[in-house]
């Protein structure tokens, strides 16, 4: 299999087995009788993830080569087949510190990946950030199903052992990604400068920054509306479990959405991608707090729609945006927002529920309108495609080393 290929796989998996690792780990201490451990656990991880990416990203960005990139996934691997063994020890605080550690590493899998799935050539850069949020909308459809198929087949140890091997997986294609090889490279910089040389340019840069603040307000919103799922399959279906089954529904529209997306070559306007399609997935979730069952679906529905566009937007934004020294800081930082935001949004849903899950979903629903208000601010470049410049003269000794608006792109050519 050529690098063209390698690197979208490796992503895949490394995402399918992320999003299987909260289930797993969560399965994993249920069957040793320590759930409320687990719980904790997931808890740890979600936490050191936002606190690590904009660290992991400095390093990712100083780096001459994909080893840290693939060091960092299996660190992320490693860390959580050493959570397992001491769960099943039953040494729940050695878990908890070994999960804290392993967090710091998890954004590789999001922003990490994403940073290296660009191309030069501008037709081929908008599908891999198609292909870069389907992947996402994939593992979020196809993990929680693996994780319940092999915990049913196999017992609670399963899940937790296939989150390995996808991970796993992942990691082993990681050192095919391609990163850029800035002309003056970052170990000629402290740690520290280029720590805050990359909050200052998410902070500067007018479309990053209002892209970034778009998906934090947007992610608050979402966490806030996917606490309530499960009251929703009771409330409208009679059945908790029913919320999976909407998930599922969600995802599959998203993909749906992005296969439209890149038939259309909308994303040549990432900018207002984005907008519209926080817009629709305010909509939807509107559309949710509707009391009947086909208001649910029809609620899921219109979700993903706007779902897959929407990260495929932010994702076409932050490679247009980012200096290549930069690149792999503004991804990973962008994950900690979010992971944060969502979280937060979490932790809001319990004081609004006692009104009922449709004041909470009114609120989530506000959260996207004005997230995409946030998101029109981004805009787009006049000629609606800044990466489509000719191409800078050839690289030497296989290095890019180019200053023109291509240096964005956080690639190494084949």
């Amino acid at each position: 299999m050529t690098n063209r290929y390698t690197a979208p796989l490796g992503a895949l998996m490394s995402r399918a087995g992320d999003e299987m690792a909260g289930t797993a780990i969560l399965l994993f201490a249920y069957g040793a009788s320590s759930a409320g451990d687990g719980a904790a656990v997931f808890g740890l991880l979600t936490v050191a993830a936002a606190v690590g990416g904009p660290l992991l990203g400095v390093w990712l960005d100083r780096a001459r080569s994909s080893g840290p990139l693939a060091l960092s996934l299996a660190s992320f691997t490693v860390g959580l087949a050493a959570v397992g063994f001491a769960l099943h020890q039953r040494h729940e605080g050695l878990a908890m510190v070994v999960a804290v550690l392993a967090g710091l590493f998890a954004p590789a899998v999001a922003g990490g990946w994403s940073a290296s799935l660009t191309d030069l050539d501008a037709v081929r850069a908008r599908r891999l950030a198609v292909f870069d949020a389907s992947s996402h909308s994939i593992a979020g459809l196809a993990g929680p199903v693996l994780a319940g198929v092999a915990y049913a087949i196999a017992g609670s140890s399963a899940p937790l052992v296939l989150t390995l091997l996808l991970l796993g997986v992942g990691s082993a294609c990681a050192p095919f990604a391609r990163v850029l090889r800035p002309e003056d490279p970052g170990g000629a910089s402290r740690p520290l400068a280029d720590l805050r040389r990359g909050v200052a340019v998410i902070a500067r840069r007018p479309r990053l920054r209002a892209a970034t603040a778009s998906s934090c307000v947007a992610s608050f919103g979402f966490g806030l509306f996917a606490v309530l799922v499960p009251a929703i399959g009771q409330e409208r279906f009679g059945s908790p479990a029913a919320g999976s089954i909407l998930l599922a529904v969600l995802a599959a529209a998203a993909l749906a959405s992005n296969a439209l997306l890149e038939r259309r070559a909308a994303l040549r306007r990432p900018g207002r991608v984005l907008t519209w399609a926080t817009v629709l997935v305010g909509l939807g979730i509107a559309i949710a707090a509707g009391g009947h069952p086909v208001a649910a679906i029809l609620a899921a529905v219109v979700i993903g729609a706007g779902d897959g566009p929407q990260l495929a937007g932010l994702i076409r934004i932050r490679h247009q945006e980012a200096p290549a020294r930069l690149c792999a800081q503004v991804f990973t930082t962008g994950a900690s927002l979010k992971i944060t935001a969502s979280g937060v949004g979490a932790l809001a849903a319990a004081p609004l529920a006692h009104a009922g899950p449709t004041v909470a979903l009114l609120v989530a629903a506000a959260a996207h309108l004005v997230a995409a208000r946030v998101a029109s601010n981004a805009g787009d470049h006049p000629d609606g495609d800044p990466d489509a410049a000719p191409p800078s003269p050839p690289p030497v000794a296989g290095v890019l080393t180019v200053p023109t608006p291509a240096a964005n792109l956080c690639i190494d050519p084949d």
